[in-house]
């Protein structure tokens, strides 16, 4: 969380910049960052429409947990004034809408609804752990993903992955979009 700021006033400052759509640097743990617009929040998760080289990148969840701090600086307001003079900001209200913070079981069931695929980062002891494709299954502690890898093959058996382990999950993003119609079994 922010630092010298409460739990209250850094939900407060979140809800600020979801209401004003601000571009904004979401700082983490590790020294990650993810820039773009805080568009939904919970006590579990931020939703935040990343962004790169002025477009919109894909939708990022991130465990609230992670969270450092939020940077709102002169150059966020330069590059959303940019975003908005140019008509960037077209932020996809029914995938908003549709998908739930309310923890990592709703999370996934509402992403599975939508038939996106989705990106999980996750690390099992000190191995980081990419995943990539269709939700098949959703419990109360895990997610099967079927993963494919770079050239389009689907793997053998399904990958299992905890709750627990996951940092950051993608989807509505260009590269699971496109990619997912040139898979082969």
């Amino acid at each position: 969380m922010a630092k010298n700021l409460t739990e209250k006033e850094f939900k407060k400052l979140i809800k600020k910049h979801i209401d004003r759509t601000n571009f904004v640097k979401v700082n983490l743990q590790d020294d990650l960052s993810v820039l773009g617009f805080i568009v939904k929040a919970s006590d579990s998760f931020l939703m935040v429409e990343e962004t790169n080289d002025f477009s919109l990148a894909g939708t990022k969840i991130i465990p609230y947990h992670r969270v450092k701090g939020i940077r709102h600086s002169a150059s966020d307001k330069v590059s959303k004034r940019i975003y908005s003079e140019e008509g960037l900001i077209k932020l996809n209200v029914k995938i908003i809408n549709n998908t739930s913070l309310k923890d990592f079981e709703s999370l996934f069931k509402s992403i599975k609804k939508q038939d996106l695929h989705c990106i999980v980062e996750s690390r099992k002891k000190d191995q980081e752990i990419f995943s990539i494709g269709e939700i098949l299954e959703v419990n109360k502690k895990s997610v099967v993903i079927r993963n494919y890898n770079p050239v389009g093959k689907f793997d053998k058996k399904p990958r299992k992955i905890n709750f627990k382990n996951m940092e950051l999950i993608n989807f509505n993003d260009n590269y699971s979009l496109v990619f997912r119609k040139y898979l082969t079994e």
